[in-house]
């Protein structure tokens, strides 16, 4: 069996005090934590350094040129943590947990996000407006990365986020669950302020330049816009666009 530490060079790196803070939340995702000498008297760094201990995560102190190198971003401030897995959510167990349970679901899919900032910044806003899982595709789409960990504050391992072969079959698999498919796409004519749902509901949004692929447009239930002064500005951002409509959705509850 291999060792927590024989993969570290293959997985993807936490990077700062806030990602590492977050990242230490779910201690079992940690594989080591690596720190500058140059602030072993800093309290913040002790103090995430104090968490690391008590669930006996290793620890290694480095010089800042050896931490340079490691980082993917650029941006540790003295402060990193390689990750044990990809820590993706397995699809089966998604799928028994809703034959066993009968309870409202809040679902975000991203038919190919592809920038890494997006990503983290959409699930950050995803786990601020109580997203159960985040659905990805395993190709065409970006996923858990050190750019899209950083982007999220280290909000991504805190979330459920799933990895499918194929979105179209998901959603038609979902359908069977009693979900409604809400889509957003400019110029649907119907403001996402006008819907509100009670039942099992799952946001799809799409690439940052192609939109939702046709495949997947043709199994929305319903199409949403937001309403934006064009003459002001055409689009907006995906993760932008995607954090007003769990704004608009599921704020009231």
């Amino acid at each position: 069996m291999p060792s927590r530490t024989s993969k570290m060079n293959k997985e993807p790196l936490s990077e700062g005090r806030r990602s590492v803070a977050e990242s230490l939340k779910n201690p079992s995702s940690v594989d080591k934590v690596l720190v500058s000498k140059n602030l072993t008297k800093s309290r913040p760094i002790n103090e995430l350094l104090e968490t690391a201990k008590k669930y006996n995560i290793p620890i290694e102190f480095k010089n800042d040129a050896d931490l340079d190198k490691i980082s993917h971003t650029g941006k540790h401030q003295g402060i990193l943590a390689y990750l044990v897995s990809e820590g993706y959510y397995p699809e089966i167990l998604f799928w028994e947990t809703l034959i066993n349970n009968d309870s409202n679901f809040r679902l975000l899919i991203l038919d190919g996000i592809q920038d890494p900032h997006n990503f983290g910044a959409i699930s950050r806003s995803a786990l601020a407006f109580g997203i159960d899982y985040i659905v990805i595709p395993k190709k065409r789409s970006v996923g858990i990365t050190s750019g899209s960990i950083r982007a999220s504050s280290g909000a991504i391992h805190n979330l459920n986020i799933i990895r499918v072969p194929n979105i179209s079959n998901f959603i038609n698999k979902l359908k069977k669950f009693d979900f409604w498919i809400v889509g957003l796409k400019s110029g649907s004519g119907k403001s996402v302020k006008e819907h509100k749902f009670s039942k099992r509901v799952s946001i799809v949004i799409g690439s940052e330049h192609d939109g939702i692929s046709k495949k997947v447009e043709s199994q929305i239930d319903i199409f949403t816009e937001i309403t934006i002064k064009k003459d002001k500005i055409e689009s907006l951002n995906a993760s932008v666009a995607a954090s007003i409509v769990m704004f608009e959705l599921f704020n009231s509850d």
